[in-house]
């Protein structure tokens, strides 16, 4: 009965990432969904990291006005990937949650790039836009990665106290 607890842990995710947008100023934002998939491939492994980030890839998908099919193609492969690596992920060790996620922003920014330059006719404006948002991104989803981790590394130990295994 306990596992519902990530459907509730989902929706206050997606709740927090819609209604966290208009209040951070200084182009700081950051990708909670993300995070949680980074979690749940950490904690459950890739079949349902990869289901977790395609769910929330469309969710993204179907309420942004970018390219359609990007969200969902690269939560869905995050999720997997971090599935399958769980194994030589220490998940007491903090320092690697923040690098993991710094350098899988870093990803993921580099990748949309090549549409959003494209849409804008590869500006030099739009470019340097981008890489200074890109770096706030980083900078917010490795400063997050911290707490969120902590919180559901907390929600999957509860979890796991009531699953008995005999």
């Amino acid at each position: 009965m306990r596992m519902w607890s990530w459907i509730a842990a989902a929706f206050v995710i997606l709740v927090l990432q819609t209604t966290s947008l208009g209040f951070f100023g200084g182009n700081l934002f950051f990708d909670l969904p993300l995070l949680f998939i980074y979690s749940i491939g950490l904690f459950y492994g890739a079949r349902a990291g990869l289901l977790c980030g395609l769910a929330f890839g469309l969710l993204q998908d179907i309420s942004s006005p970018g390219v359609f099919g990007f969200c969902l193609l690269t939560r869905g492969l995050t999720g997997y990937g971090i599935g399958c690596i769980k194994e030589m992920i220490f998940k007491n060790n903090y320092g690697y949650h923040v690098l993991i996620i710094g350098g899988l922003s870093l990803l993921l920014r580099v990748l949309y790039a090549v549409p959003f330059l494209w849409l804008n006719a590869f500006g030099t404006t739009a470019l340097f836009l981008y890489l200074q948002d890109s770096l706030w991104y980083c900078l917010g989803n490795m400063l997050l990665i911290l707490p969120v981790s902590r919180i559901l590394l907390a929600l999957y130990h509860w979890i796991a106290e009531e699953d008995v295994t005999y």
